[in-house]
């Protein structure tokens, strides 16, 4: 049972009922705050940026009266990834915008899949990239959370008789379930 003290000056010496509820208040508690903290400061400074890019100015259904500078945040953020410069990037999207002008507002793709296919990539490269990390976009996370999810059930019922490559490889048997292995 933890030690209780009248004066600490190093320590938690918060007042608690029972075990159970001290470790949450000392270690669990502030675990979580610390957490929640950490994912704000990792994944709110980039929300409006990619908010720009997946609500996007790239879809031919919003692109044909916006202007380039409500694009332009989502361009410098992901300038590594997109083959073209500044300058050319805003002259692409000024044709990117006059191609979808010329087609009527219920022909225009409204989801990213249906642009992606209409897109040629010769013509419009840096669109053509946009248009692919929207659609990855909510793909990552889905892999994520899945093998995270595969790691867990796997944990909790071999971690104790199965050594660290074992589960490695019982992981990745898990989540790729459509590999066919042999018994030899």
């Amino acid at each position: 049972m933890p030690r209780i003290s009248g004066r600490q000056k190093n320590q938690n010496n918060v007042p608690f009922k029972g075990i159970e509820e001290f470790y949450r208040r000392t270690v669990f508690i502030p675990y979580l705050d610390d957490l929640l903290c950490s994912l704000k400061q990792r994944f709110l400074s980039h929300k409006d940026t990619i908010k720009l890019l997946q609500y996007s100015y790239v879809l031919p259904s919003l692109t044909v009266d916006k202007p380039f500078s409500c694009l332009k945040p989502a361009v410098q953020f992901y300038e590594d990834d997109l083959p073209g410069y500044q300058d050319i990037i805003e002259a692409e999207f000024k044709l990117w915008q006059s191609k979808w002008k010329t087609v009527g507002p219920k022909f225009r793709p409204l989801n990213v899949i249906e642009t992606l296919t209409n897109c040629d990539r010769n013509m419009f490269p840096n669109m053509y990239q946009l248009l692919k990390l929207i659609s990855v976009l909510p793909v990552s996370t889905a892999t994520a959370e899945r093998s995270f999810s595969s790691l867990r059930r796997l944990k909790t019922y071999l971690r104790n008789s199965t050594t660290e490559s074992r589960l490695i490889g019982l992981a990745l048997l898990s989540i790729h379930r459509d590999i066919d292995i042999s018994d030899d």
